[in-house]
């Protein structure tokens, strides 16, 4: 289903004529991957990130929801024990 939308998107050339809201699982997923963008290490605390997508307005079920999507989609593993988030 996404990557249809993204095709579509594609078909469409130059979007400054139009802005599609972005999916709240694609801003969470910015806002953790800010998080280790200004250090080699590949791992985020679960509960910073958390906490931090609270802060911006999320709630925790939309949190959980991103945090499943791209686990699904091999970009992080998040540990069992839910401590831990590993970028892939």
């Amino acid at each position: 289903m996404r990557l249809m939308e993204m095709s579509k998107d594609s078909l469409l050339g130059d979007k400054s004529q139009t802005s599609r809201a972005q999916r709240p699982a694609d801003v969470i997923y910015a806002i953790i991957r800010e998080m280790i963008s200004d250090s080699t290490v590949r791992v985020v605390k679960y509960s910073e990130a958390e906490q931090r997508c609270i802060s911006k307005g999320f709630t925790p079920a939309q949190v959980e929801a991103a945090l499943e999507e791209y686990e699904e989609l091999n970009v992080w593993q998040v540990n069992q024990a839910r401590t831990k988030i590993t970028f892939v």
